[in-house]
């Protein structure tokens, strides 16, 4: 019976000893910046930004068959258009799209286009849509910036940066920013 008792202290001291340094530890954040796609120029159909400080990545996992990105730049009614977005679906709740693009203007490379009035001939714009919920709009007050870095027509290739913050009908606004993207286009 001494034997059991003096091997039962023996394991408790073992067990007091061990359990401080049995703690959970909680991995170090990430940082959203770092979760974002490197800023290249060879048609890699990537897209990311940050919106109010938290990474935004195109997703794949739509239902609806929908891809995560896209983007276009057509000449017509008498102009060009650009267009490039990424889609995210979080979860089964709601789908949040970046878009920026121009109407009836020309993009070139080395480029830097002012976000403002959106849709309006002539200019440059971005939003942020969360599907079927609430839009932010760029307008003539609250803007940002599009650089076109790469614009390859015999490729189709068009990469840049960007930033902008928008407002919706209420007032309230979203911040984008450390936008990249790296996109092979469509005419």
């Amino acid at each position: 019976m001494k034997n059991k008792f003096k091997l039962f202290l023996l394991f408790l001291a073992a067990v007091i000893c061990i359990a401080p340094s049995c703690k959970k530890s909680n991995p170090a954040p990430v940082d959203p910046l770092s979760q974002l796609p490197p800023a290249t120029q060879t048609g890699a159909n990537t897209f990311g930004c940050l919106v109010n400080g938290q990474a935004f990545l195109p997703s794949s996992n739509f239902s609806s068959g929908q891809t995560p990105y896209q983007c276009n730049y057509i000449y017509t009614n008498g102009g060009y258009n650009f267009f490039v977005e990424g889609s995210n679906q979080a979860g089964s709740n709601y789908i949040s799209e970046i878009s920026l693009g121009t109407v009836l203007l020309p993009i070139h490379e080395n480029q830097t286009l002012n976000l403002e009035d959106y849709n309006v001939s002539g200019k440059a714009c971005g939003a942020y849509d969360i599907i079927l919920r609430d839009s932010y709009t760029t307008k003539s007050n609250v803007k940002g910036q599009l650089y076109i870095s790469k614009l390859d027509s015999i490729n189709q290739i068009v990469a840049g940066t960007f930033f902008f913050n928008a407002v919706n009908s209420n007032g309230d606004t979203v911040h984008v920013t450390n936008g990249r993207f790296d996109m092979k286009y469509t005419r």
